[in-house]
């Protein structure tokens, strides 16, 4: 297991947009039950904002659909992809895909690399008994076809997590590599630290995440490893990479995490970006830039081409 911190501090225009989420209080979205399937069901109803025009634009763009799923597929206009990307969006199982994603799609595919971006239905209407069998099968499919990652954010990275545990017990195609971005691997948020780290957290709240959490485990129980991936078996998996930022209180659970890798033997390794909020990599700041371009390079190194 390796675990290393960039000691950097935050830039400046880091600083300023932390600011600028408070003012914009973007906590709201989870804080509490009820407001939280409000603010849910009204970013439901706009639905999933597509691929934007500059990616439309720079990129070569796909809709497809698999299984009931909208799928888009982006991938260079000029270069063959080596190598293919499932990307699954977080927001806490209840939010759309926005804008912000697709500047992070735009850098992965740049690798060169097919990104596959399923709109996966979304809870409390859609479980995760409704939805991890599709994305799973969509998970192997890709597998099956060459080399393939599994990548996500928040509830997206502990879905990447869920994916190849079922294809591991399920013996199918596994991916090359697990990338999970500020993984949300504890859905009962029950680490202690979890309180402390709330008031430093621009972004989520645990009341709205326990609830969101309880919808999307449907008739399941919260800790089910379906839902909360950490409880579930880290033996046989494909390698592991985890980014976390030190202002987000999905944190605690990666250090249960790395406790449990290494009795497991799965190769784990975390990238720790102090002063970055959740999900800090699809937003435009410098900190943001210089991860892109580390998951470029990685995605690189996954296939042996630098």
């Amino acid at each position: 297991m390796r675990w290393t911190v960039n000691e950097r501090r935050a830039s400046w225009p880091a600083r300023v947009y932390v600011l600028g989420m408070r003012a914009n209080r973007d906590k709201d979205a989870f804080e509490g039950e009820e407001n939280t399937l409000r603010i849910a069901r009204k970013r439901q109803r706009s639905g999933n904002r597509p691929p934007t025009w500059w990616t439309r634009t720079r990129m070569e763009v796909r809709e497809e659909t698999v299984d009931g799923m909208t799928v888009w597929r982006v991938r260079p206009r000029d270069e063959e992809p080596i190598v293919t990307v499932v990307y699954l969006h977080g927001g806490g199982y209840v939010h759309p895909l926005t804008t912000d994603y697709w500047r992070l799609v735009r850098a992965l595919a740049s690798t060169p690399a097919e990104v596959v971006v399923p709109a996966y239905p979304l809870a409390p209407d859609a479980t995760v008994d409704d939805v991890v069998p599709r994305l799973t099968d969509l998970a192997a499919h890709e597998a099956g076809q060459g080399p393939t990652v599994l990548m996500g954010d928040s509830a997206g990275g502990a879905l990447a997590l869920v994916l190849a545990q079922q294809l591991r017990d399920a013996g199918r195609p596994q991916a090359r590599a697990v990338v999970a971005l500020c993984p949300w691997l504890d859905a009962t948020l029950h680490e202690d630290a979890v309180a402390d780290l709330e008031s430093k957290d621009p972004m989520l709240a645990e009341s709205g995440l326990r609830a969101a959490g309880r919808w999307w485990a449907g008739d399941r129980d919260p800790s089910d490893p379906m839902v909360s991936p950490l409880e579930g078996r880290l033996d046989d998996l494909p390698p592991l990479t985890v980014m976390i930022g030190d202002r987000d209180i999905l944190r605690p659970a990666v250090d249960e995490l790395a406790e449990r890798a290494g009795d497991s033997g799965v190769e784990l390794q975390v990238r720790e970006v102090p002063s970055m909020f959740h999900v800090w990599m699809t937003h435009p700041i410098p900190e943001a830039q210089r991860t892109r371009r580390w998951l470029v390079r990685f995605l690189r190194g996954v296939v042996g081409r630098r």
